[in-house]
């Protein structure tokens, strides 16, 4: 039997928009494989188990975006990718996208009893703030699935590091959407983190996930709006491209 698996992100943070920042990476991984891919090539691939093999990117020109495509333990990635605003982080810090994800496999095999992990971290964040949100929404599931975020900051101010939990949202088993508030103690300059899980379906029946994510500092009450309508505009986005 054949398990066929897509997973859809929505953008948060428009792509035309450029920013300073060129240190942001992408890591995609599943089961021993994994592969950080970084923003317009600023440092080289690094590969974890073969993971890069399949792999390419950055493909995408724009600073402060990070792009790639390829295969990774039985998984095809058409299109993951985040954005980046630092050193801002505000209204959104960060976006981690994964616009389409499929696997396609025998059960027991790669991608059908491996969950697909996609982090986007990126440095040199300021100033320190006393809290930060991240949110998360799932804005389409068809088949049994699952799927969570995760939002971290670290006074280190080093990729991927995972050091203060700001929240968790999930695991998300149905169209629905939450928040998360935490990270008290931040220190200027510090990095963030979105670390993001989709489940394969091990029945091998096939499963589709439609989804947005980011964090920013906790704003002010007026950019709370702007927090939920760029959620809004993201589930719009996505079901005009669905359709």
């Amino acid at each position: 039997m054949k398990i066929e698996i897509a997973v859809v992100i929505g953008l948060t943070v428009g792509l035309g928009t450029s920013f300073a920042t060129t240190t942001d990476a992408l890591t995609i991984s599943s089961s021993g494989e994994s592969c950080t891919i970084y923003d317009n090539a600023s440092s080289p691939n690094v590969s974890v188990g073969g993971g890069c093999a399949g792999l390419i990117g950055d493909l995408d020109p724009i600073t402060g975006t990070d792009f790639v495509a390829g295969t990774i333990d039985g998984w095809t990635i058409s299109n993951s990718s985040g954005t980046s605003a630092s050193p801002s982080d505000v209204p959104i810090g960060l976006g981690a996208n994964s616009l389409t994800a499929t696997c396609s496999g025998a059960l027991g095999v790669g991608c059908s009893t491996e969950a697909l992990d996609i982090q986007f971290s990126d440095i040199n964040f300021s100033p320190a703030n006393p809290s930060f949100i991240t949110g998360y929404s799932v804005t389409s599931l068809s088949g049994s699935g699952s799927t969570s975020e995760s939002a971290y900051y670290s006074n280190s101010n080093t990729l991927f590091e995972e050091t203060t939990l700001i929240g968790t949202v999930g695991p998300l088993i149905a169209v629905s959407a939450g928040t998360a508030t935490g990270g008290v103690g931040s220190v200027a300059p510090y990095s963030l983190t979105l670390d993001q899980t989709f489940a394969a379906d091990t029945s091998g029946a096939a499963v589709a996930y439609g989804v947005s994510g980011q964090v920013s500092s906790v704003p002010e009450p007026g950019a709370v709006v702007l927090f939920g309508t760029v959620l809004v505009l993201c589930t719009s986005k996505l079901r005009r491209r669905r359709a």
